[in-house]
């Protein structure tokens, strides 16, 4: 049920739904009746689709968090799980406060230009595609009203190519002082990469436990 009270020169929309077994409002001020009815009639429709609308006063932040303790951490591995937790990082700073209602591609995408402004692209590229998996999985659970993740654009700052290749005596010598530093695990990472030639995602996945002399 809806309902529509005009409020001086405004009119509010009222709409009734359901959740976890009490009836709850959702509510939005428009400037003239007709947005009011147009907005109304489309929650209708989404409540009529089993859309999850009680759910979308939900912050991003806090959705993105149990996406990935719940959804992700039993469908991934071990070090792609830790990369989507370093994105949570970034979630929780950029939508601080956005409940899920609030989000659509133009918000997103300024919160995270924002963010490119000091970052690589590679590194925006990594936080948008994980940040496209839970919007997708948002609307597949009628927590928005449509999947805009694949307007998200991954902009950032351009890096120059840093490969440099070590000589053997210089080699030798990183390898000799990792070895003799293993105070610090950077260096014990270090050099297992030397020695196994292991990429930095499974690097790491490598617990503490798992290295032995």
């Amino acid at each position: 049920m809806s309902t529509i009270t005009k409020r001086g020169n405004s009119y509010r929309a009222t709409v009734s739904l359901y959740k976890k077994g009490e009836y709850k409002r959702e509510t939005k001020t428009f400037s003239n009746r007709k947005d009011a009815e147009l907005w109304t009639l489309e929650m209708e429709l989404e409540k009529g689709r089993g859309k999850n609308i009680a759910e979308r006063s939900t912050l991003f932040p806090d959705f993105y968090r149990n996406w990935v303790h719940t959804v992700k951490k039993t469908d991934v591995r071990e070090a792609t799980f830790i990369n989507y937790k370093r994105t949570l990082v970034i979630v929780d700073d950029l939508f601080d406060g956005i409940q899920l209602k609030h989000l659509d591609d133009l918000v997103m995408q300024k919160k995270i230009d924002q963010y490119a402004e000091t970052h690589s692209k590679k590194t925006v590229k990594e936080h948008v595609l994980k940040i496209r998996g839970s919007l997708k999985y948002a609307y597949a659970r009628g927590l928005i009203s449509n999947d805009f993740g694949h307007l998200l654009k991954s902009k950032g700052q351009e890096q120059p190519k840093r490969n440099i290749t070590l000589s053997i005596t210089k080699l030798k010598k990183l390898r000799q002082y990792c070895l003799s530093h293993t105070e610090d695990e950077f260096n014990v990472l270090v050099a297992l990469a030397l020695e196994t030639g292991a990429r930095r995602g499974e690097l790491l996945g490598i617990k503490k436990e798992d290295i032995f002399e």
